[in-house]
């Protein structure tokens, strides 16, 4: 995993500390299960901001928004090194990720309390990109921040907004609080990872090169 995602989990990590129950706040009617699962999925996926106060109003903690906002920081593919230095493949960057669709797709329950919540996500598929790639590839052990050269920012700026999608579904567990509390995401890096790999897989292009067995 890459470093600026375990910046976002460290974050994430912080904020869920904080998420002790406290006096409940004022709160709209509470929304169905799958609207909330959707919700989260709108948060990490999108960073979206008035998705990001409806999931810390239902938290219904003091700490709701710092977690909330640790979510949303997962969302903001288009801050990697990688692309630094290269606005325009930046711009494409959140110009195909505001398309992305990443909904509920089924949820099963292990236990009345727990819920393994299958997203179904359309998220763009860059293999067209990998001769060009492996011509050019991302170093990441080296001394200096990981960061496309000019030939793959400009294949890369080409590619993600022509590139099709490709169906994936990625599960994600929650655990509701007692007495028909809160539903709240155990470990959100499964849809973080799969998104970050999705828009920028060359982290995991080099651990594990496509075609190659694993």
């Amino acid at each position: 995993m890459r470093a600026r995602e375990l910046t976002a989990l460290k974050r994430l990590g912080l904020a869920a500390l904080l998420l002790a129950p406290v006096t409940a706040l004022a709160s709209a009617p509470a929304p169905t299960p799958g609207q909330v699962f959707d919700l989260y999925a709108q948060v990490i996926v999108h960073g979206d901001a008035a998705a990001q106060t409806t999931l810390a109003r239902y938290l219904d903690t003091d700490n709701g928004p710092a977690f909330a906002a640790a979510l949303a920081a997962a969302s903001h593919l288009d801050d990697a090194p990688e692309l630094a230095d290269w606005p325009k493949a930046a711009a494409a960057l959140r110009k195909r990720q505001a398309s992305v669709h990443c909904v509920t797709n089924s949820v099963h329950h292990p236990q009345a309390d727990i819920a393994d919540v299958d997203y179904r996500c359309h998220l763009p598929d860059l293999t067209a990109l990998l001769p060009v790639y492996r011509a050019h590839p991302v170093p990441f052990n080296g001394p200096h921040p990981p960061q496309m050269s000019s030939e793959l920012a400009t294949a890369y700026t080409q590619m993600i907004a022509t590139a099709p999608d490709r169906e994936r579904i990625i599960t994600v567990s929650f655990e509701r609080d007692h007495d028909g509390g809160a539903w709240r995401v155990q470990n959100p890096s499964p849809l973080m990872g799969g998104l970050a790999d999705a828009f920028l897989p060359f982290f995991e292009w080099n651990e594990h090169p496509p075609g190659e067995d694993r």
